[in-house]
């Protein structure tokens, strides 16, 4: 029996955003069974003394280029969020989890914040409910709905859940895979992830 993919991602994260085109695809060539687990990066990169690569000149320099390379694999754009990495996306992170009940709902959620955060020119501040909204209606979202999945708090429980979860199992960035006790980090990783599922 193939065991499940955890996927714990950040919608803060560009490689999250390539490893969600990885995964999708990855579900459409073989159905695997994939655990949708939206997490807090800020609070991983807090509890682990990790720092974004935006704020690490060497590192922000070769992200911009590799951006491109991995985008252009999984048949993406990228462009640079302005925001980025000062911005929170509680908001996004909640909803999504609240969407849970409906899979195919909420991976449409799931690719517009990808795609408002990483590919439209104009970019989703998610703290900002004007920005929010806009993107809510370009994407056919009911705005107070989403607003009202985030403010939740069984939502908000269940964040800081994947979030604990994630540190204690021994995460420190985005996108992070889990099957079984083994974890994965980065979108490049998940071919190991899947010969995990199949051992």
């Amino acid at each position: 029996m193939t065991k499940a993919l955890e996927f714990y991602f950040d919608y803060i994260s560009p490689y999250s955003h390539i490893a969600n085109a990885a995964v999708k695809q990855l579900k459409e060539r073989t159905s695997a069974p994939i655990e949708i687990k939206p997490m807090f990066l800020g609070a991983i990169m807090q509890g682990t003394g990790n720092r974004p690569p935006g704020m690490v000149p060497a590192k922000n320099t070769y992200m911009l280029a590799d951006l491109q390379r991995c985008a252009k694999r999984y048949g993406l754009k990228v462009r640079m969020n302005p925001y980025f990495p000062l911005v929170s996306t509680r908001d996004l992170l909640r909803a999504t989890i609240g969407l849970a009940n409906d899979p195919e709902k909420q991976q449409r959620f799931i690719d517009a914040c990808f795609s408002h955060m990483w590919e439209t020119p104009e970019a989703l501040k998610p703290d900002d409910d004007t920005s929010l909204k806009a993107m809510c209606d370009a994407e056919g979202f009911d705005f107070e709905e989403i607003k009202a999945l985030a403010a939740d708090e069984t939502n908000k429980a269940a964040m800081k859940e994947n979030t604990d979860t994630a540190l204690a199992r021994g995460a420190f960035g985005s996108p992070t895979f889990f099957v079984g006790d083994e974890m994965f980090f980065g979108h490049d990783r998940l071919d190991y992830a899947v010969e995990a599922m199949n051992a």
